[in-house]
């Protein structure tokens, strides 16, 4: 019975493939390479000041994978990967014909609407990483860059459209080139997750699988790494997931308005020196998980900004973090407890417990809202709203811990380098003491700072923790302490530990 149902879904598919395979059908809807904007219906969010609607592309080779023959070799069958070192797999669209060489950084490529969900692996067996320039996901149709150890590296447009996929496994997604690029992922149809987005909802902490929640669905690839050059850009459209580390190291990478991006596991979004995160009206990044670790790195030399000066905010844009044990409570041992290593003290004797007196967001560059003039909008510095939990390198999952975890409160704790520019930003769900720098002066030096109501405190002097201050009070309680490095986890006061 199933062989029959598999042989009919086939010849559907097959039947479809006229379809499929019309060259000037599919060339002619909108794509990655062929967006066309001025179709209200295709793009009815767009502002003009969008970069990447300014950017021109030279014409180039366009390949679409042959929908048919993969299906006559099993593209259609559970877990089947159709053979992507072979050209014979894709239609060159100006011949009409196999293809006569792989995709290659100058090339775009264009996976069809299917009718009969498809998986067309795409990989070179002579390098270590699979690259092409606009890459066009169509429905049912999933892309596989298999053994591309190397990187999948995007040199234009990406665009998934609905129902449509990546599985780079393990692999690093990469946008790369000095071009202004988007990358699209509409959000899911049902609407459940551009609901939550919009009202800002807490997405509840899920004991029995944190991969139930809606966040975990639709996800393009585990890593990314974002490494354009001469000011080149990408930017966000829709819904954008990953499962783990975010790279931004050179260029400008843009949540568009009303966008959100997240890494949703035990990971960190790290903005690298030279680098800039831009966060438009509405939109939201973040992770999925609070960690009793650090989620959040911008280096020196680095920005987080929400809008740019040439797009100004006019609603307020999100940085969102997770949040650690900053009420100190008593947190139950792991099964696999090393009973030899020494538990850390507090000054008074007592054990400190798991993650506290740390914090999750390390700024050693700039948080800088620009908004329109007259404009209240901010960059809001806030909890990310979703109570997955885990704590050390991939969270941890036993019993005890699921049952403590959802008793923390969710404020957020951060450290701000003394050099970082702080500019027209609202901190909001900050605990007292949530934010950690060298002394209150630093704070003096901001401009346009301001306090949410979700904040335990509005007096900066609750709120700012003062590094210098405490390592002064330890040097006197104990002249031969060794003062501990700036960025390390500082002793707990009891003012922190309440609400």
């Amino acid at each position: 019975m199933k062989l029959a149902s598999l042989t009919l879904l086939v010849i559907l598919g097959l039947c479809f493939y006229a379809e499929a395979t019309d060259i000037k059908a599919i060339t002619t809807k909108p794509t990655a390479g062929n967006p066309q904007f001025g179709d209200r219906t295709v793009w009815p969010d767009l502002h003009g000041d969008e970069y990447f609607q300014r950017q021109k592309w030279e014409k180039s080779r366009v390949l679409i994978w042959d929908v048919a023959r993969s299906l006559e070799k099993g593209a259609g069958k559970r877990n089947s990967k159709v053979d992507g070192s072979d050209p014979a797999n894709w239609i060159d669209a100006a011949t009409g014909k196999a293809a006569a060489s792989l995709p290659d950084m100058q090339t775009d490529i264009i996976l069809p609407d299917s009718d009969v969900p498809y998986t067309a692996s795409l990989r070179h067996p002579d390098v270590r990483s699979v690259f092409c320039r606009h890459v066009t996901i169509g429905r049912n149709a999933a892309l596989d860059p298999l053994y591309a150890r190397g990187g999948f590296q995007i040199a234009g447009n990406l665009w998934i459209r609905p129902g449509g996929a990546i599985k780079t496994g393990m692999w690093t997604l990469m946008f790369i080139g000095d071009k202004h690029t988007f990358v699209r992922n509409d959000w899911p149809e049902d609407g459940v997750l551009e609901k939550l987005h919009k009202e800002r909802q807490i997405t509840p902490y899920e004991k029995k699988d944190i991969r139930k929640q809606p966040w975990w669905n639709n996800l393009i690839a585990t890593y990314t790494r974002h490494a354009k050059t001469d000011g080149g850009s990408t930017e966000v459209v829709g819904f954008v997931a990953f499962a783990d580390e975010v790279g931004i190291q050179s260029g400008t990478f843009i949540v568009g308005r009303d966008s959100r991006f997240i890494t949703l596991g035990p990971s960190s979004i790290d903005v690298g020196k030279g680098a800039t995160l831009a966060l438009m009206d509405g939109s939201h990044c973040s992770h999925g998980m609070n960690q009793l670790m650090r989620d959040w790195r911008v280096s020196a030399g680095g920005k987080l900004t929400g809008g740019t000066p040439d797009r100004p905010l006019k609603r307020d844009a999100f940085m969102g973090m997770g949040y650690g044990n900053w009420m100190n409570l008593p947190v139950p041992e792991p099964e696999n407890q090393n009973k030899k290593k020494e538990p850390r003290l507090t000054p008074d004797g007592s054990v400190m417990q798991y993650g506290y007196g740390g914090y999750s967001t390390l700024v050693q560059g700039d948080l800088i809202g620009c908004p329109a003039p007259g404009s209240s909008a901010r960059l809001v510095v806030c909890w990310q709203r979703m109570r997955g939990g885990g704590a050390g390198a991939w969270g941890r999952k036993d019993e005890a811990f699921k049952e403590f975890f959802p008793t923390i409160e969710p404020k957020i704790q951060l450290w701000i380098s003394p050099e970082s520019k702080i500019e027209n930003v609202r901190f909001d769900n900050l605990s007292r003491g949530g934010i950690v720098t060298d002394n209150i002066q630093t704070f003096e030096k901001w401009e346009n700072v301001s306090f949410g109501s979700d904040c335990l405190s509005k007096d900066p002097k609750e709120i700012i923790r003062s590094y210098l201050e405490e390592a002064e009070k330890l040097k006197q309680r104990d002249p031969g302490a060794k003062i501990p490095h700036p960025t390390s986890p500082l002793d707990p006061e009891k003012k922190y530990t309440t609400m």
